[in-house]
């Protein structure tokens, strides 16, 4: 007589080397996901005609389902998990191929710590600095679109915008995910677009770490995140304190749309779900316009620092008018923000004609494109302007003033946004 345990345990060990869920194997079979479930924890049998397809789909035999022997060791093994770590070693042995070559990496092998060497030359104080980062709230939307390459290309930008804005020049970049069984083709394509957006823009890439979690991730399912080193010397590091009234303000454009300012585009997709491959311009649809990776101003502002043009940074996240970002701001001065300056992309003209929220709500949201600002002193602008658009747009929208009626006042618009 069959032993129904011993057969669902049988078929739950080779669905699990496959790395397949029991849906997955339950579609494949025409059955429901709870008749496998009856299976694997012994309850009932499969059918005579089906137990032949339960093993040619899990690679096996009618015999070892049906006889697995029952002398072997009591053991539970990372197959019994869903992890194939076979395949996890190769995928990361050729992750290790992106690694840059160069000599200030010494060594970057799996999870070990990354060795290096700074380069320090020229730089009477050097500081070294260091952060984490994550993509924020649309990598789900990314993982669950197929946008995976764009989403690792805009943590990239965001992870080195984030130290260039105090003047800090990015060194070195490691990136992480924490997945489940996967293919690896997925992860070596997100592998290679890490590699890609750090040579973009003059950083080493020290390499792309894999930690498998089948137990906790689904197929496909991900998180991932970056670890970036950057060094300055320290006279050089960008505090704000240089800002003067009469400063200009140049604003640098982006596509896409940031992260933080995602969950609001959540909430109008939840509604209007049917917009999602609506055209908005002669090229793309909403929601490729909508993953489109944050711009890198790394060339830039090294440029800009060296030649010592920058009285100031302000990192732009969900709104030109949130106050917080220009905390670095000097007491009694402000930013004059002319909106009317600013080229509105179609990804925002869309959204604000979807007549969804009112203007001051849309302003309070939305960046209207742009992702940094770079306060410069008024005799140079031009000089900082020729610089900026050898590799970048940038438009002279706004300077810095006081307001005597409103001294504690940190940023305002002026004008109206053009749409």
């Amino acid at each position: 007589m069959l032993d129904r345990e011993k057969v669902g345990k049988a078929i739950s060990r080779q669905r699990k080397i496959k790395g397949m869920t029991q849906k997955q194997l339950a579609d494949l079979l025409h059955v429901s996901y709870q008749a496998v479930s009856r299976w694997e924890q012994g309850n009932n049998l499969p059918s005579v005609d089906i137990i032949y397809d339960i093993a040619q789909i899990l690679d096996t035999t009618v015999d070892f389902l049906l006889n697995e022997p029952s002398n072997e060791r009591k053991i539970i093994s990372y197959m019994d998990t869903g992890l194939d770590v076979k395949r996890l070693h190769m995928i990361k042995d050729r992750l290790s191929n992106l690694v840059t070559k160069n000599d200030m990496l010494l060594h970057t092998r799996y999870s070990d710590p990354v060795f290096f060497k700074l380069d320090t030359s020229g730089m009477d104080d050097p500081v070294c600095i260091f952060a984490n980062h994550v993509p924020g709230s649309k990598e789900r939307f990314a993982m669950e679109n197929g946008y995976d390459r764009e989403i690792c290309v805009d943590l990239v930008s965001s992870a080195t915008n984030n130290l260039i804005r105090f003047g800090v020049k990015p060194f070195i970049l490691q990136a992480n995910i924490v997945c489940g069984n996967n293919d690896g083709s997925q992860i070596l394509i997100m592998g290679e677009a890490f590699k890609e957006a750090c040579k973009n823009n003059g950083i080493l890439f020290a390499g792309f770490e894999v930690a498998a979690q089948a137990v906790n991730y689904h197929t496909n399912e991900y998180k991932i995140g970056a670890s970036v080193i950057g060094v300055v010397d320290r006279k050089k590091i960008i505090t704000g304190n240089r800002i003067m009234e009469g400063d200009i303000i140049i604003g640098l454009p982006t596509e896409g749309i940031s992260s933080i300012s995602y969950p609001f585009v959540k909430v109008i997709l939840d509604k209007r779900p049917d917009i999602l491959y609506t055209k908005i311009n002669k090229r793309n649809v909403f929601m490729d316009e909508l993953m489109k990776p944050t711009a890198c101003y790394v060339n830039i502002m090294n440029e800009l620092n060296e030649q010592n043009l920058i009285n100031g940074v302000f990192s732009i996240d969900r709104s030109l008018f949130n106050r917080r970002c220009y905390d670095t701001m000097p007491n009694g001065l402000g930013a004059s923000i002319s909106v009317s300056r600013i080229p509105i992309p179609s990804l925002f003209q869309y959204i604000y004609n979807l007549n969804m929220m009112d203007k001051e709500c849309f302003l309070d949201n939305f960046s209207l494109g742009i992702n940094m600002l770079i306060v410069v002193p008024k005799a140079q602008c031009d000089k900082a302007v020729k610089i900026i658009e050898k590799y970048h747009k940038c438009y002279i929208i706004g300077k810095i003033e006081k307001d005597d009626e409103y001294p504690d006042a940190k940023v305002w618009m002026e004008g109206t946004v053009k749409w």
